[in-house]
């Protein structure tokens, strides 16, 4: 059955879907604008498996994409079989799509992980950088270091960004698991964990171990002496 509207009928309907659409457009644009690009220093973990079980001729492990990988200063990363890829400047799901797009193998899905590279000083285990996701919360990151040494102080955790503190008393957030992201962490940043006493654990071993060896020196250079 055909419905057969007045011209001033479709006239109104193509001018109210008109006005929807241009009402919609600033909102897609803006969440075009807020999807996160990559850039040099970060990282991105890339996850490539078979999307047709009946294809026997495609072995996504024989590739060798899956794993993570860091954005060169140039903002590229190096992959099997591609070489250097840009990365920098696009979303995750851009890359995705262009290796997607250049491997030209249809029975695969790839799919790639925005990562952030973050240096965890002080009061931890391991200290060292660190590759996680931005919605890792704050606890995840210093348990992937092995965890707070005995005298950290989580009162006092604070990040930093180019030699100052730009955020600051994190008990809360470490409490509560706030993730990276929601922290504004970024690629570069040092998150610290101070230490009750100013001193680490391992700090207090290795000074005693030193005086203990000083003192076993001078103790024999006396016993040389008489």
């Amino acid at each position: 059955m055909q419905f057969n509207l007045p011209l001033r009928s479709r006239l109104i309907a193509g001018g109210l879907i008109a006005a929807l659409v241009l009402n919609l457009l600033p909102a897609f644009a803006q969440a075009q604008n807020q999807t996160p690009k990559l850039r040099a220093g970060d990282g991105v973990r890339i996850l490539v498996w078979k999307e047709d079980i009946s294809d026997n001729q495609v072995k996504p492990e024989e590739l060798g994409l899956n794993g993570d990988y860091l954005l060169d200063e140039q903002g590229s990363i190096l992959l099997p079989s591609l070489g250097e890829v840009k990365a920098a400047g696009q979303s995750p799901k851009g890359l995705a799509d262009n290796i997607q797009q250049s491997l030209r193998i249809k029975a695969i899905r790839i799919v790639c992980l925005p990562l952030i590279r973050v240096t965890l000083l002080g009061a931890v285990q391991r200290p060292g950088s660190y590759l996680v996701q931005p919605k890792e919360s704050l606890w995840e990151l210093i348990n992937k270091a092995g965890g707070p040494a005995n005298d950290a102080d989580f009162r006092k955790i604070k990040v930093m960004r180019s030699g100052s503190v730009v955020k600051s008393n994190l008990l809360e957030a470490f409490e509560k698991a706030h993730s990276l992201e929601g922290l504004a962490v970024e690629s570069g940043d040092q998150i610290i964990v101070p230490g009750l006493s100013g001193f680490s654990f391992g700090d207090v071993i290795r000074y005693a171990t030193f005086a203990m060896s000083v003192g076993v020196f001078y103790l024999q250079l006396s016993n040389d002496n008489r």
